[in-house]
């Protein structure tokens, strides 16, 4: 399910250092070196390709020294961005507006969203982005994270990919979404999140064992809210720390198994 804390969080401050591209007529952001052979496709939540959040998050995985790219799987529209400022948890005396109009249609504005991309259209647009970086970097491995809204796809389209990590995934249809695993997964799960949590990661790594899978994790963070990954409040000690664990996870994840050597 979405939930508020879909549409909560902080902007971070920041200029992305990554230019604007296409990928077979998708808009994308691009990070990082054009000639590394280790591709990660950034899957955003629902801010879309162009949330400053996402763009800087992406050159902190580019500085280890791979392409990152962040197609827009919209088609251009995604959530305004006045949905945070009045859902910002940092904000602890909100106005009687932002707690009676601006909350609540926040949420409202989730429906057009979730009705205009389907999850047919989605997986339509990954595999177009992953087929044309097959075809053109064919020696290269790929990986895919997703956050969030693009979380469900690093479940669904993990066959896809050669590694992925899925951040908070929402709106997941589970167990079934799990069955086409295949590939090494990590799970980043907030202990509490109302979409995927500790119980749910629990059982989640129960479903994969029982399979005979391996080639997963699921690491449960503490004392953070959906959506943390990417809309963390960074002056908040604790959770800018969690925040950075959970880039590492991912970078480990992706450094282990989109190795162009043996591993």
């Amino acid at each position: 399910m979405a939930c508020v804390e879909c549409v909560s969080g902080s902007l971070h401050s920041g200029t992305p250092i990554g230019q604007e591209i296409s990928l077979e007529g998708i808009s994308a952001y691009a990070v990082g070196d054009e000639s590394s052979k280790r591709i990660i496709v950034f899957g955003t939540d629902i801010f879309g390709w162009k949330f400053n959040n996402t763009r800087l998050l992406a050159d902190e995985y580019a500085s280890r020294g791979f392409r990152v790219l962040i197609p827009d799987l919209f088609d251009g529209y995604e959530l305004p961005q006045w949905t945070l400022a009045s859902n910002d948890p940092v904000n602890e005396t909100p106005t009687l507006f932002q707690r009676l109009i601006l909350r609540p249609f926040a949420l409202f504005v989730l429906v057009p969203f979730v009705l205009r991309h389907s999850h047919s259209d989605q997986s339509s647009k990954i595999n177009k982005v992953v087929n044309h970086l097959r075809q053109t970097y064919s020696e290269a491995k790929i990986g895919f994270i997703g956050f969030c809204w693009g979380g469900r796809y690093a479940i669904t389209m993990n066959a896809s990919f050669d590694a992925s990590v899925a951040a908070h995934p929402s709106l997941v249809k589970f167990p079934a979404d799990l069955e086409g695993i295949s590939k090494p997964i990590s799970f980043a799960l907030s202990e509490t999140d109302h979409n995927y949590n500790k119980e749910r990661g629990d059982e989640t790594k129960s479903i994969l064992e029982k399979k005979g899978f391996t080639d997963f994790e699921v690491v449960v963070y503490e004392g953070v809210n959906h959506g943390w990954t990417v809309r963390g409040n960074m002056s908040d000690p604790h959770k800018k720390d969690a925040r950075d664990r959970a880039k590492e996870q991912a970078l480990a994840w992706f450094e282990k198994y989109l190795s162009i050597t043996p591993v």
